[in-house]
C-alpha cells in the first residue's frame, strides 16, 4: 500500500504541474434531483448529535487563517480547487456539497468518480464543472483542473487554469518548488478565514459505496449494517461527512457575520467553532 500511495502521489504532483493547453471538459451525468435533495435536508438534529466526532474514524481540520477577505459578487466567496481523478478530492466534495447546501441550493452537479488508476479507485463524489449554486450569503467557487481522462502523454488532461489570483492564493499554502508551479488537491479556501488542503477524512470511508449510498449514510449517519457478519466493524462514512460539514460550516459563518442563525448558532456548529479554537456567537443571540 505504500508503494501505491508514493506512486500515486507522484502522479497528483505531474499532473498538477504539467502545463498543458486546457481541454473542452466532457460533462458527466446529472447528479440526481434525489441525491441533491438528500444533501441538502439533512435534518438540523443529525447535524448537532454528529457534532466534531467520529468513533473509529480520525478527520483532517481545516487551518483557520487570518488571510485578507475572499469576496466575489460582494459576498464571501469559498472557492474550491481540484481535479476529477483526484481521490482527495472526490471525498472532499461530499461535506463541502453539504455544508454549502445549509447556506443555498446547488441547482446542477454533475455525477464523477476518482480515476480506476490511482489509489481508492474509482471513489463515487461529483464534479464542480458546470455546477450552478446559489446563496444570499455566500459565492462558490469551483474549478476542476484535470479531468479522469488520460491523453497521449500520460498525464491527466488539464480542462481548466487558475486565474492569477487563485494561483497566487493556491501556492500561499503550497509554495513552488524546484521551479515548478506546484500545489496539491483539494484546495479549499473559505472566505479568507478557513482552508482546507486535503480531505477532511480518508477516502477509504467511502470505498466500493456508489453516489446514493454515501448519500443515504449521509442522511442517516448510523453505524452501517450492510455487512454485519463482517470481522471488523464498517466504517463511519455518514458520521465522517456530516462532521467535516460541521467544520466547514464553522468557517462559513464566521465570514458570513454567524448567518443565517438557525445554522450558525446550532450545536454541531457550535461543537465544531470550539474544536477550531473559533468565537462561538453569544448564547440566544
Amino acid at each position: 500500500m505504500v508503494a501505491i500511495l508514493i506512486g500515486s502521489a507522484g502522479l497528483v504532483t505531474y499532473a498538477l504541474t504539467h502545463v498543458s493547453t486546457p481541454a473542452t471538459a466532457a460533462q458527466t451525468a446529472l447528479t440526481s434531483p434525489g441525491i441533491l435533495a438528500t444533501l441538502s435536508t439533512v435534518p438540523p438534529a443529525t447535524f448537532d448529535a454528529v457534532g466534531v466526532t467520529v468513533p473509529g474514524a480520525d478527520l483532517t481540520a481545516p487551518q483557520v487563517v487570518d488571510d485578507p477577505a475572499l469576496t466575489s459578487a460582494g459576498t464571501p466567496e469559498v472557492l474550491f480547487v481540484g481535479a476529477e481523478y483526484c481521490p482527495f478530492c472526490a471525498a472532499e466534495r461530499w461535506p463541502l456539497i453539504v455544508a454549502l447546501s445549509r447556506f443555498g441550493r446547488f441547482s446542477v452537479l454533475h455525477n464523477a468518480a476518482s480515476s480506476s488508476a490511482s489509489v481508492f479507485p474509482g471513489t463515487s463524489s461529483f464534479s464542480f464543472v458546470g455546477a450552478r449554486y446559489t446563496s444570499p450569503y455566500l459565492t462558490f467557487t469551483g474549478v476542476e483542473l484535470y479531468s479522469d481522462l488520460v491523453g497521449a502523454d500520460g498525464s491527466f488532461t488539464s480542462i481548466a487554469r487558475l486565474t492569477p489570483s487563485q494561483a497566487a492564493l493556491v501556492a500561499r499554502y503550497h509554495p513552488p518548488s524546484g521551479g515548478s508551479a506546484g500545489t496539491t488537491a483539494p484546495f479549499v479556501d473559505v472566505g479568507g478565514r478557513m482552508v482546507a488542503t486535503t480531505s477532511g477524512f480518508s477516502p477509504a470511508l467511502l470505498a466500493g459505496l456508489s453516489q446514493a449510498q454515501i448519500a443515504a449514510e449521509v442522511s442517516q449517519p448510523t453505524p452501517s449494517t450492510r455487512a454485519p457478519t463482517a470481522p471488523t466493524p464498517e466504517p463511519p462514512t455518514g458520521q465522517a461527512v456530516i462532521a467535516a460539514a460541521n467544520q466547514l460550516t464553522a468557517g462559513m459563518c464566521a465570514v458570513t457575520g454567524q448567518r443565517p442563525a438557525a445554522v450558525c448558532h446550532s450545536k454541531g456548529v457550535r461543537a465544531a467553532d470550539q474544536s477550531l479554537g473559533l468565537p462561538a456567537p453569544p448564547t440566544g443571540a
